[in-house]
């Protein structure tokens, strides 16, 4: 079976929870053989996805939004996706005939939810407007007074709006405050550039590992594990042991070593003053971001010869650290004694590690020619990783035991 990718974006609510995802999809064949039957395909890779992964694994309980075409739909294609857990997205440029609407009233009847994407006002579009869950409007297609004049004219029909290429967080403001209620960008991996803010810490992963070290026969392994799993804690424990206070020589860039270092006994301490200095006020999907991109480049860049894995993990991990600061990325990252590859392939993507940093956010953004250039198997890696962060945030934010007693 060939490679497939898959990319999943995140769709937020007002308060920047995920209230969904749209999955893209691809053969790895596609850029280099010649496709006869194109609706053929894409149904072979939607549903080996669907299939080899799971839809469970990939959104958990989250509704997952899929593109489809007017073949897809008139094949009766879009009908082998469950209703109760996939949306089906249309393009609005699509033949908008009897046939086509008549197949769309049917799905919708059979319970699924309907989209329609990329919209701009059109006399063949309005007759979808009753029909439809969900208006996606592109601000960088429209523009601000593109989207003004498109939400004015939606507002009547009582559907929800989605706001998407929302890519900074003064967009977000903008698009909220017309009405939209859904946003799908990467504002939320961006900074507000507010400064002296200190790095918001996941309180709840504090908290685990504060129990753990209260167990005498914990292990330097199982801590590791866990802190990994938190980039604000990785954070500060890197800027905690490079401190002048230890007087190192040399400089830490992993978090195997500076545990090794400080022991469970000055670790406890670290980690109780943590809990009690942090705050929250960042998605959670940024952490899963951030653990997403740390697994990814730790098994892209194991055929690297000089990267140890745990160093990979480190800057997939610190990747969003600027988004988790409110600060800008060289600023952040020079508050860490990062080896000089490590801060360049942070801040300008140089060298592998960068070229590691831009073969996952061009997965992210659905770019799979790019990433397929960049590492091969970049797509079985990328979904490997998917499924492992989701993993250790289902662990990382549930409420411990300790924290409810």
């Amino acid at each position: 079976m060939p490679e497939v990718f898959v990319a999943r974006q995140p769709i937020f609510d007002r308060t920047q929870h995920v209230a969904g995802y749209e999955l893209l999809f691809r053969g790895g064949e596609a850029t280099t053989a010649l496709v006869v039957d194109s609706e053929g395909a894409t149904a072979s890779v939607v549903l080996n996805a669907f299939t080899e992964i799971g839809l469970e694994r990939l959104v958990g309980a989250k509704p997952a939004w899929v593109n489809v075409s007017r073949e897809f739909v008139l094949g009766g294609l879009a009908r082998t996706m469950p209703p109760a857990a996939v949306g089906l997205e249309i393009l609005e440029d699509e033949l908008l005939d009897e046939r086509f609407v008549h197949a769309l009233i049917e799905l919708k009847r059979q319970g699924y939810r309907l989209a329609l994407d990329d919209f701009e006002y059109s006399v063949s579009a309005e007759r979808l407007l009753s029909l439809v869950d969900v208006v996606k409007l592109d601000l960088i297609a429209l523009g601000r007074e593109g989207m003004i004049r498109e939400v004015a004219r939606l507002k009547p029909y009582g559907m929800t709006l989605l706001a998407e290429k929302v890519e900074s967080h003064e967009e977000h403001a903008f698009c909220a405050e017309l009405g939209c209620d859904l946003f799908q960008g990467f504002f939320f991996c961006r900074p507000e550039l507010l400064h002296n803010r200190g790095i918001v810490a996941n309180r709840a992963s504090m908290l685990q590992i504060v129990a753990a070290l209260q167990d005498p026969t914990v292990q330097l392994a199982q801590l590791e594990r866990m802190i990994g799993r938190d980039v604000g804690l990785s954070f500060r424990l890197l800027r905690y042991i490079n401190s002048a206070f230890f007087g190192l020589r040399f400089e830490i860039s992993s978090i195997g070593q500076a545990l090794a270092l400080l022991g469970v006994e000055n670790l406890r301490r670290w980690a109780t003053l943590t809990v009690l200095a942090s705050i929250d006020g960042k998605p959670p999907e940024l952490t899963v971001t951030a653990l997403v991109r740390a697994r990814f480049c730790e098994q892209a860049g194991e055929l690297l010869p000089g990267p140890r894995p745990g160093e990979l993990f480190t800057l997939g991990l610190f990747s969003v650290i600027d988004a988790l600061m409110d600060a800008p990325i060289d600023e952040v990252v020079g508050m860490i004694p990062f080896p000089p590859d490590m801060r360049d392939a942070l801040t300008e993507r140089k060298g592998e590690k960068g070229a590691l940093l831009d073969c996952v956010t061009s997965l992210e953004a659905g770019d799979f020619d790019r990433a397929q250039r960049l590492v091969r198997g970049a797509g079985d890696l990328y979904v490997e990783a998917l499924l492992w962060a989701d993993e250790a945030a289902g662990a990382l934010f549930e409420q411990p035991a300790a924290a409810a007693a």
